[in-house]
């Protein structure tokens, strides 16, 4: 165990030094993985499809913030839609203004998400972002998330129905209730926007909670309310729904964020310290857990001099060799 946790230190520590170079990397690595999912699923603008341009935009978002990356990443996204179907990319659109609209009326910084949930869902992992964002983020995480699924089954809806856009004999009225009835006639997007929800908003509450080890019981609350939702809503719903392909996601989802909340850190639950203080307005009682930090030996240097026969240790005295 103190090996992991030693070697939990000196990654993070490493990260530290260099998080001003690691970070660009990370965001490079996610936009290219985001625009090459784009054009395997919906690639149908051949400009957008060239690897100089997809190289160029995923470095250009190595240098921007997520949000700058997220909006990048939408442009890029009406711009294959609108390849397919104007009428499709002006509901798409819509959808994205929504989005952006509540994410900064309710929860600047956290649009990533949006990004992040079609990600998710084409690694196989979606369920890992509500958790991640229960532990990490806000109480209104949910609501990225929940976009974020939103636009995931819009843009699986548009490649499933890709074929019917492309028919030249039917009208624009067909083509737009065809784009919204994507997302309303979509139970299992129904199912999935509430699952998220439900485990972004329990994770996070249970994770304020003052209790030992409670990252790691909010990580397992969610991973259980993420599949029993599923299971429930399938049959309310009357959806077909693979039981197994859920339960694999989140074991495999629920052992990746319990590696993460040990990257983040263990706890030492043994040494809790009750701290009381006051201001003029409240009294407050305060639990303090510390953090488990393996202490370094420290580096013994000793001089070694050439000069007549005494030691160095004699040396760094200041006494001359007899």
């Amino acid at each position: 165990m103190e090996a992991l946790i030693d070697l939990e230190q000196r990654i993070k520590t490493w990260f530290a030094d260099y998080e001003v170079y690691i970070m660009p990397v990370i965001r490079f690595f996610v936009m290219l993985a985001v625009l090459l999912l784009m054009n395997w699923h919906l690639g149908y603008r051949l400009l957008l499809m060239r690897w100089i341009l997809v190289i160029l935009v995923s470095l250009v978002c190595a240098l921007l913030p997520w949000s700058g990356m997220t909006a990048l990443a939408g442009i890029y996204l009406l711009g294959h839609v609108s390849a397919l179907s104007w009428e499709a990319a002006v509901v798409l659109g819509v959808l994205m203004f929504i989005a952006v609209l509540m994410h900064y009326l309710f929860l600047p910084g956290a649009s990533f998400l949006i990004v992040l949930v079609p990600l998710a869902y084409y690694l196989r992992i979606p369920y890992l972002v509500p958790l991640l964002a229960g532990l990490f983020g806000g109480g209104l995480a949910f609501i990225p998330t929940g976009l974020g699924v939103a636009m995931y089954y819009m843009m699986y809806g548009l490649e499933r129905n890709a074929q019917t856009f492309l028919d030249p004999t039917r009208s624009i009225q067909e083509q737009f209730l065809t784009a919204v009835g994507i997302l309303r006639s979509s139970r299992a997007m129904i199912v999935a926007v509430t699952a998220f929800c439900l485990v972004t908003l329990a994770v996070y509450g249970i994770r304020k909670l003052s209790i030992d080890y409670v990252k790691y019981m909010a990580v397992a609350a969610g991973a259980i309310i993420m599949l029993v939702v599923h299971i429930v809503g399938s049959m309310l719903l009357d959806l077909t729904l693979s039981y197994g392909t859920v339960l694999f996601g989140c074991v495999i989802s629920t052992l990746i964020a319990v590696l993460i909340v040990f990257w983040c850190g263990q706890v030492d639950y043994s040494r809790p310290e009750y701290l009381q203080f006051e201001d003029d307005e409240y009294v407050y009682y305060v639990k303090a857990v510390p953090k488990i930090v393996l202490e370094r030996p420290e580096k013994e240097i000793m001089t070694i001099s050439g000069r007549g026969h005494g030691t160095g240790a004699e040396h760094q005295a200041g006494r001359a060799p007899e």
